[in-house]
């Protein structure tokens, strides 16, 4: 046979190999090659067990992702894996590394299954806000129990093979390769009964619509605002309620409508933005700098994050600071953050030392000699920052990629300190850096292209997405929480909106924390440097974060201190109300001569929303942004924006761009200067177009 799916019969066993690298994604070719070889072992007599399995580092992964929204070519996923369920001769699986989605469902078609031990199994659609559309409702619960497959599926976390035989999804653990050890496995299934999945009675303990109601409970907090764990629900219930035949056209049915639905639109294009950021427009292929040996200027909180986020991927790094004190207490936390890790289960004692093992702490800058990056994580202060990178010109080889971990200093002011400014660029991780997966790459007016190309490589080496950004204030990230969320979220309160109704709104909106808890907990202090450094050079008409400022200043910096825009008890994060910060906006407000009056939810939500849109729009305008999906990228990856509304310029699509456009000429009309509207917000909207459509043009 020609294409990904080879036959060859072996003692007995038709082997259908699967060989389609880099991940064996199921597409037309796959679907039909399987369709083939099943129907070619039907009639072969030296055929007596059939065998799906693949080459390279995993079984089928899951579906081609490219097919999503589209038509799926024939044969689709139902003809294909049908006429694996009624073969007549026993057709069998063995699923090593990913068997995800639609790779899953081939294996659940199939009459026996075996694993080794390193396989994972796993039903990851709900988070691109999708149902499984290849039988995985139906034949999931048939294997395991309803409310097993229930859990599977609305939490989309792959289980191991040891848990997958222990619930029933596999028959046997396979000891070596998974081509050689299944086809001895095989074997044993010559003359072996054929068991169709589909023909299984569902097990429904636990399924019950209190038990339901129970579990999605538990699951609140991850499924704020969505809605796919519905229809997962109304079709695990077609499983226990309908025979195969008609439990797959209920489950096509509500598939098609969640691939239509707005949750599902949205996190389809976070999926594919979140891949889309890498490419730069303009940017010739070239390879990488090597980054061999790294260091990190900082053993705060910060610094120690970035440290362990390097160690992580393997790269030693060295860890200074400007005393033995300060990297002691640094080094103290990153080892109390590995044996948390430890305590859950997900890191061994001996992996922990080999971690610790692998920072170097130092005293001085010239320990930063040998490093192929430095990466500077102290005090969001320009003197100091050009202080370090003029010192760390002098120490560090010349090829060596001098990275700043600044949220809103200029890099292009900062590489001038330097005789390399093709080598510096901006590195922005998120905290805790160890655990967020943002990192905002800003380039400089001078950072060259290996540069850049080097630091996208290290974004991918640390597991983290990657978001090229211009040199401007707040880069991408914080110029649309300063200029617009959190400001706006501060005009509130002074206008007579509560912390409290501002954060229940916004957080019923889908983002975890509100504006007001985040800005205590990041600290109130951190904002306040931010605008000292701004102020140096910009101004910003009043009001421009007064009550933050005034906080600052009282030194009320939000959790560390016990009290900011809330009050805190020791040792309890909870955010108390706080009658003297209360009191404070209203004196804020008066020398303002801002008449306080009650504002609704609704003006609260949109105030705050908005003008992520329309300074979004600005970004694009002036090329700090290259596309709109990397504002979305940015905001639902590291700042919170909930993933099921696909990011601030995807929701300003959803909602509209001229409605988005009408009410920021409202808000104009009544409070000015801040709600000018982006001149390419007012291009989309008359022109009726999207923002989606914008980055397309662009391509």
């Amino acid at each position: 046979m020609a294409g990904p799916v080879s036959y060859d019969v072996r003692d007995g066993v038709a082997l259908l190999l699967v060989d389609s690298p880099p991940v064996n994604a199921i597409d037309v070719a796959i679907r039909a090659g399987l369709k083939a070889g099943i129907a070619r072992a039907q009639g072969d007599d030296a055929a007596k067990v059939i065998l799906i399995t693949c080459a390279g580092r995993t079984f089928m992964s899951g579906a081609d992702l490219n097919e999503l929204g589209g038509t799926i070519a024939e044969p689709g996923f139902y003809e294909t894996l049908n006429d694996i369920e009624a073969s007549a001769k026993p057709v069998a699986a063995a699923l090593f590394g990913t068997a995800l989605g639609g790779g899953l469902e081939t294996a659940m078609a199939c009459h026996y299954r075996a694993a080794t031990a390193d396989g994972r199994m796993g039903m990851p659609e709900i988070t691109l806000g999708i149902l499984p559309g290849a039988g995985g409702t139906q034949r999931l619960p048939r294997l395991i129990g309803a409310r097993p497959a229930l859990e599977m599926i609305i939490s989309g976390a792959p289980i191991d093979a040891a848990r997958a035989k222990q619930l029933g999804l596999i028959d046997v653990i396979l000891e070596g390769s998974p081509v050689e050890a299944g086809l001895a496995w095989a074997r044993t299934l010559i003359g072996q009964p054929v068991r169709r999945t589909g023909e299984k009675a569902v097990d429904t303990a636990g399924f019950s619509d209190a038990d339901i109601d129970a579990y999605l409970k538990t699951q609140a907090r991850a499924l704020n605002g969505r809605t796919t764990q519905h229809l997962v629900v109304e079709s695990l219930k077609a499983a226990v309620a309908q025979p195969l035949a008609e439990g797959l056209a209920t489950e096509d049915r509500l598939s098609q409508a969640s691939l239509k639905s707005r949750e599902g639109q949205a996190l389809i294009h976070l999926f594919f933005a979140e891949r889309e950021v890498g490419k730069i427009p303009g940017l010739p292929p070239m390879a990488p700098l090597a980054i061999n040996k790294a260091a990190v200027i900082g053993a705060g909180t910060m610094g120690g994050g970035i440290a362990m986020s390097l160690v992580n991927s393997g790269v030693p790094t060295t860890l200074i600071d400007v005393s033995q004190e300060a990297l002691d207490r640094g080094l103290k936390v990153v080892r109390d953050n590995y044996e948390v890790t430890v305590q859950r289960g997900r890191m061994t004692a001996a992996e922990l030392d080999q971690r610790m093992a692998m920072i170097t702490p130092a005293v001085g800058l010239a320990a930063a000699a040998g490093a192929d990056v430095v990466i500077e994580a102290v005090f969001e202060d320009m003197d100091l920052k050009k202080r370090i990178i003029r010192e760390l010109d002098k120490v560090t080889a010349p090829h060596c990629i001098l990275a700043s971990n600044t949220s809103t200093l200029s890099i292009t002011e900062l590489a001038a300190e330097t005789g390399r400014p093709d080598k510096v660029v901006g590195l922005h991780f998120f905290s805790p850096a160890h655990v967020m997966r943002l990192l905002e790459i800003v380039r400089g007016d001078k950072t060259s292209n290996e540069t850049l190309v080097t630091s996208l490589e290290i974004a991918r080496k640390l597991r983290k997405i990657g978001v090229v950004s211009g040199d401007a204030f707040g880069f991408i990230g914080n110029r649309m929480m300063q200029e617009g969320y959190f400001r706006e979220a501060e005009q509130l309160l002074l206008e007579g909106a509560s912390a409290e109704q501002i954060d229940r709104v916004i957080e019923g909106f889908g983002f975890a924390m509100g504006p007001n808890k985040v800005n205590d907990m990041a600290g109130v202090d951190v904002g306040y440097k931010v605008r000292e450094e701004l102020f140096k050079k910009q101004t910003r008409p009043d009001p421009y974060f007064a009550v933050s400022d005034a906080l600052a200043e009282q030194g009320k910096f939000g959790q560390k201190t016990g009290e900011g825009v809330y009050l805190y008890k020791p040792g309890d994060r909870t955010a108390y109300r706080n009658e003297a910060t209360e009191a404070l906006i209203e004196k804020l407000a008066a020398e303002r001569q801002i008449q306080r009056r009650e504002i609704s939810d609704a003006e609260v939500l949109e105030r705050c929303i908005l003008p992520l849109i329309n300074v979004g729009a600005e970004l694009l305008s002036e090329g700090v942004a290259y596309r709109a999906l990397d504002c979305d990228v940015v905001w639902t990856a590291g700042y919170g924006f909930p993933r099921h509304l696909g990011g601030p310029m995807f929701h300003g699509d959803t909602l509209g761009l001229k409605h988005v456009l009408e009410r920021v000429r409202h808000y104009e009309a009544k409070l000015g200067h801040y709600w000018k509207p982006a001149p390419l917000l007012i291009e989309l909207a008359e022109a009726g177009s999207t923002f989606e459509a914008w980055d397309k043009a662009r391509k």
